[in-house]
């Protein structure tokens, strides 16, 4: 029984590429995949980062297709207004989303930052020693 690899990306349809190891596929649309947006952007509001509650993957999908995120800044510049019209989203979830999205910025702590980038290989702990040594030169 043989397993037959995916050729396109399942949300894009963009052709999926060997990675450098040869061993995964990834979708090249690193900006256009609308997946891979809302996984970083997931992954950026996470508890141990910086804890931006409120934020579900549907709401961040919806936020990119309503053209309102298309990075992790754009948290930080929000349309609350054009959010309030989104059927389940009332005044007091807006509040709590703008309160959580606040705090998060004003408790940002530069490791935190760095590792919610999603950038492979650094997670918390590695971002701690490249922050060290780039403070201690």
């Amino acid at each position: 029984m043989f397993f037959k690899a995916p050729v396109d990306c399942p949300c894009c349809k963009s052709l999926l590429v060997l990675s450098e190891t040869g061993v995964d596929l990834l979708c090249p649309n690193y900006n256009g995949c609308e997946d891979q947006i809302v996984y970083r952007i997931s992954y950026y509001c996470q508890r141990h980062l910086t804890n931006i509650v409120g934020l579900s993957e549907k709401t961040i999908r919806k936020l990119i297709q309503e053209k309102q995120v298309v990075d992790i800044a754009d948290l930080y510049s929000l349309n609350y207004e054009k959010i309030a019209n989104w059927d389940g989203f009332g005044q007091k979830s807006i509040d709590n989303l703008k309160k959580s999205i606040n705090q998060s910025l004003e408790s940002l702590v530069d490791y935190k930052f760095l590792a919610g980038l999603g950038i492979d290989g650094i997670g918390p702990e590695v971002a701690k020693l490249i922050l060290k040594q780039m403070y201690a030169n």
